[in-house]
């Protein structure tokens, strides 16, 4: 917001400036104007002069602000987006988190209670919570976010096949020495 404010101060000043008064008669054959006529331009009755580059920068103001705060406001109203309407797909956020690296976020999605998390690297399903959805209404002060994380499960990451791989190689390759040694009857 400050930067728009700077935007139009500077803009202002530089509109008073380099405003010049409009010359009282233009040369001859100006804008494709006949030579023998003569052609006067026509200037507001009183001192508007200076006025009219502050209406006009408060003018442009205005439609920055509009812009600015009014129209994601009309988008939101009019696509009707995470409201949980049959237009977004009855998906809902119900509450979210900020954690270090990201947020959690418990979405409802049709009948299933999802705890999602939520990266810059993208989003990640952590637990399916249908089935601790509550059947009694919760007390004021406990709200439904908190009740759902005391009973979820904690997250565990997946399988580091790399390392498993690399452990069966090393299995296999100590097996192998073994083999070998008892073949040959000395120890390598």
């Amino acid at each position: 917001m400050r930067t728009l404010a700077l935007m139009g101060l500077l803009f202002a000043l530089m509109s008073a400036l380099y405003a010049d008064e409009p010359p009282a008669q233009l040369d001859p054959g100006a804008f494709g104007t006949r030579t023998g006529s003569p052609v006067t331009v026509a200037t507001p009755s009183g001192s508007g002069g200076s006025l009219n580059w502050l209406q006009a920068t408060l003018a442009l103001l205005g439609v920055a602000v509009g812009l600015r705060y009014g129209l994601p406001k009309l988008l939101g109203w009019a696509s009707k987006t995470g409201t949980g309407s049959p237009l977004d797909g009855q998906v809902k956020v119900i509450e979210t988190r900020a954690v270090p690296g990201g947020s959690l976020l418990l979405v409802k999605a049709r009948d299933k209670l999802l705890l999602v998390g939520s990266t810059p690297q993208g989003m990640h399903l952590l637990a399916d919570l249908t089935d601790t959805l509550p059947e009694t209404p919760t007390a004021v002060a406990d709200t439904p976010f908190e009740q759902t994380l005391r009973r979820a499960q904690p997250y565990s990451p997946p399988t580091d096949y790399q390392r498993e791989t690399e452990q069966q190689v090393q299995t296999r390759l100590q097996q192998t020495r073994q083999k070998l040694e008892s073949l040959l009857g000395r120890s390598l």
